[in-house]
Formats: structure tokens, C-alpha cells, sequence
């Protein structure tokens, strides 16, 4: 038979039993719970969708670009880019010329018909065949803009889908030419020159 106070541990030991395992189950569960907010958090910064791609570039950005392109375009006599680099009211302007030219160079004598096509720099075939798109072939038109290949930029003015571009020609002559942007791309609204009547 047990002593009185060995009896008198083990109740004692036994009372304290389920306390002690509810403290270390409680702090298990804390840690547990610790463990897995902490695991939340890693997994949500991980898979946080990457933020949008802020587009920095400006407006000037395009416009150069389509400058740089329009001075190759005719300092190369690249008839397709160029005209796709004038603005609507360029090309209607062309096409009124271009009208204009026909005209004037059916009425002319055979003689002086050659002439003409010199003065224009294209062939009989195509002033019988005229149109915007080769008047802007024509040295009537490189003439008007041969400086244009050379210039520089000043600067760039745009206000939504309009702007105007200030240019310096290799002779100092400053030129404003207005920018129109046509389904997205920019575009110029250069002087189309006017036909020889004769």
C-alpha cells in the first residue's frame, strides 16, 4: 500500500495533467496559426499580379519618329512613305493639283508638252495618269520641301491629336508645320505647291 504522501503526488500530478496539456496545446495551436498567417502573407506577395506597365513615353517621342521618317522619305524620293506621312488635308490639296497639272498639260501642244513633264520631272504617261500620290513625285513639290531633310527640330507643341512642329532649316529659316494624328500615327500638313498652268 502506497504511503499517504506518494498517494497524496500522484492525485495532485494526475489533477494537473489535462491543464498542462491544454497549455501546450493552446500554444501549439497559437504557433500553428502564427505559422500559417505567415505562410499566407509569402504566398500573396508571390502571387500578386505583376502592376500594369506604365507607357512613359511622350507624345514629342512619336512625333520625332515620324519626323525622322518623313526627312528619309524625301530625301530618298520614297514616294509611298511620304505620302503616307501627309496629313489628309496634304493629300487632298495633292489631288486638287494633281487635277490641275492633268489639265493643264492636255491643253498644251505637243511641242510644249515636253516641257512641262520636264518642269514636273514625271513622264507623259503619268501626268495622262495623274494623281496626289505622283504629284508628290513631282520636283514641284521636292522643291517646295528639298530643306526639309536638313532641318532641325526646335521644338514640338501637341495638344491631343494636333501640334504643330517648329523646324530650323540648314539656312536659319524657321517653318511651323502642323501635325495632325490619324489613327494613331502622326502625321504632317505640309504646303502642297500649286501646278504650272503652262
Amino acid at each position: 500500500m502506497l504511503a499517504p504522501h506518494l498517494i497524496e503526488y500522484h492525485a495532485r500530478s494526475f489533477a494537473e495533467f489535462p491543464l498542462r496539456s491544454l497549455c501546450l496545446s493552446s500554444r501549439f495551436m497559437r504557433m500553428k496559426l502564427l505559422f500559417t498567417w505567415i505562410l499566407l502573407a509569402v504566398c500573396m506577395s508571390g502571387c500578386k499580379p505583376d502592376a500594369p506597365k506604365v507607357d512613359d513615353k511622350k507624345p514629342d517621342d512619336d512625333v520625332k519618329q515620324a519626323w525622322t521618317a518623313l526627312q528619309a522619305a524625301i530625301k530618298t524620293k520614297d514616294l509611298d512613305k511620304t505620302w503616307d506621312l501627309l496629313g489628309k488635308n496634304s493629300q487632298v490639296d495633292a489631288e486638287r493639283e494633281a487635277t490641275a497639272a492633268k489639265e493643264a498639260h492636255g491643253k498644251l501642244a505637243e511641242g510644249a508638252k515636253a516641257d512641262y513633264e520636264k518642269r514636273l520631272g514625271l513622264t507623259s504617261a503619268e501626268l495622262k495618269a495623274m494623281t496626289g500620290k505622283l504629284y508628290v513625285k513631282s520636283e514641284v513639290f521636292y522643291k517646295k520641301n528639298h530643306e526639309i531633310p536638313d532641318s532641325k527640330i526646335d521644338k514640338i507643341s501637341v495638344t491631343g491629336d494636333t501640334g504643330t512642329l517648329y523646324s530650323i532649316e540648314e539656312d536659319g529659316d524657321k517653318v511651323n508645320i502642323p501635325l495632325v494624328r490619324d489613327q494613331g500615327k502622326w502625321k504632317f500638313v505640309l504646303e502642297i505647291p500649286k501646278a504650272p498652268e503652262k
